[in-house]
């Protein structure tokens, strides 16, 4: 089995609001954003009980996040976390030095992972990646139609502006046109079903 089955990722969205990327089972309608920030431990990010944000831990933990280290040896696990860790950082700081360098941290930890994705699971993490129950739910990408037109937008400007380097232009025009094609798709789906006791809603049938 290679690596890039799947990912647990350490940031959980409680009742987003519409159109923002949660997990698949999203649910209930206050937004409440909990942060893991260390391997393996619980802590950090938003109260989940009052929503209060938990300022200086956050400001301590991501001036760790600017110095932390990682190689090529680091578990491709611990790398998936670091990602995380910067990707919540980038959203949660609006300092530009700092988003800067922490989207420099993300390069060089995505950097190291993408050559080794299709490599076999070390046998030291088989255990850690095996479960006694099916989870209830996996990984999945499912942002609001907004959301997708924004990106799909933003990513038509940027190609627009012809500031990339040809691979970058590249690797951008195939996540537009991924995005386009979800997004395109979406709107085009069927919203209702006939059935014996009348038209539905899919979602209804569905539930």
């Amino acid at each position: 089995m290679c690596r890039a089955f799947g990912y647990i990722s350490m940031v959980g969205w409680t009742g987003a609001p519409q159109g923002a990327p949660v997990a698949c089972n999203a649910g209930s309608s206050n937004p409440v954003q909990s942060t893991t920030l260390e391997i393996g431990t619980s802590g950090g990010g938003i109260n989940p009980v009052t929503g209060g944000c938990l300022m200086a831990t956050t400001l301590d933990q991501t001036h760790t996040l600017l110095t932390v280290p990682f190689s090529a040896d680091t578990d491709f696990t611990v790398l998936a976390d670091y990602c995380d860790r910067f990707a919540v950082s980038l959203i949660e700081t609006d300092d530009p030095a700092q988003r800067l360098a922490l989207c420099g941290r993300l390069a060089a930890c995505l950097a190291m992972l993408r050559p080794t994705l299709n490599d076999p699971i070390p046998p030291h993490l088989v255990d850690s990646l095996t479960v006694d129950t099916l989870p209830e739910t996996f990984p999945c990408f499912a942002p609001g139609f907004d959301l997708v037109c924004e990106y799909s937008e933003t990513l038509a400007q940027l190609l627009l502006s012809r500031a990339l380097s040809p691979l970058a232009e590249k690797a951008m025009t195939g996540l537009l046109a991924e995005l386009v094609w979800y997004f395109a798709a979406e709107l085009k789906a069927p919203r209702w079903i006939r059935t014996a006791d009348g038209v539905k809603s899919i979602e209804e049938v569905a539930a």
